[in-house]
């Protein structure tokens, strides 16, 4: 019941004061009860979370830190609850690394999540599959930001490739395609593989474009960004003749 309650708040909740409000309630039986430490997790990332996207990473760090620690002393009940949170924090502190400019630490912690995916996913694929998909879109990014568009390369092509699977029988999914996509581009094009960069690019273009008939002006910005980064690639390829 307790997994099913903190999976609820994740969906639902987001801004920084309801979370702080979350995190001051699940402490105290956290500290008499352990097997609720995974729930603690949770909320303590979800803070984190509010607090990255404000752009406050080093208080972020610190509920990640909090997070992971009551993670690897949670006892062996709710086993994967646990390690699904874990395996969470160690993406979303990849993200706030990369965001620090502490690129390296965050390959290396995305690069474990993914192994922890991909060795889990078997026993549990719907607590796992969100999760793999998180890890293998921080690495890819991490990896890119260290210079390494080639390492990034097949991890966005696989990414690409689950999304396609999933988007049909899911519509949620339509917008991490587009979004997955174009950072393809952005691989293919670090690569110096300009033709498939601009393919790549133009796919979530399009796909942006039908998302936002859908909800005017929800992705107006995207639709922005992947035109702005399709002309480069036009304006790269005349010049390369």
């Amino acid at each position: 019941m307790a997994y099913r309650v903190a999976d609820l708040i994740q969906r639902s909740v987001g801004d920084l004061e309801t979370t702080t409000r979350l995190v001051a309630i699940w402490r105290p039986p956290a500290s008499v009860l352990p097997r609720l430490g995974a729930d603690l997790a949770s909320v303590l990332r979800l803070r984190a979370s509010a607090l990255s996207t404000a752009g406050r990473y080093d208080e972020a760090l610190i509920d990640i830190e909090e997070a992971l620690q009551v993670c690897r002393r949670a006892p062996l009940v709710r086993r994967i609850h646990t390690e699904v949170q874990f395996v969470a924090a160690l993406s979303l502190r990849a993200h706030v690394l990369r965001c620090l400019g502490r690129e390296g630490e965050a390959v290396d912690d995305a690069r474990n999540a993914l192994i922890l995916c991909r060795e889990r996913l078997s026993h549990a694929p719907h607590r796992y599959g969100p999760f793999l998909l998180t890890a293998l879109d921080e690495l890819a990014r991490s990896l890119d930001k260290t210079g390494e568009p080639g390492q990034a390369l097949p991890l966005g092509e696989e990414l690409v490739h689950i999304l396609r699977r999933l988007a049909p029988r899911r519509p949620r999914y339509n917008r991490y395609l587009a979004a997955s996509l174009h950072q393809l581009g952005v691989y293919l094009s670090g690569a110096g593989e300009l033709t498939a960069a601009l393919r790549a690019t133009d796919e979530s273009l399009q796909l942006y474009r039908r998302l936002d008939d859908k909800q005017p002006e929800s992705f107006a910005r995207h639709v922005a960004a992947a035109t702005h980064n399709r002309d480069l690639l036009l304006d790269r390829l005349e010049h390369q003749g």
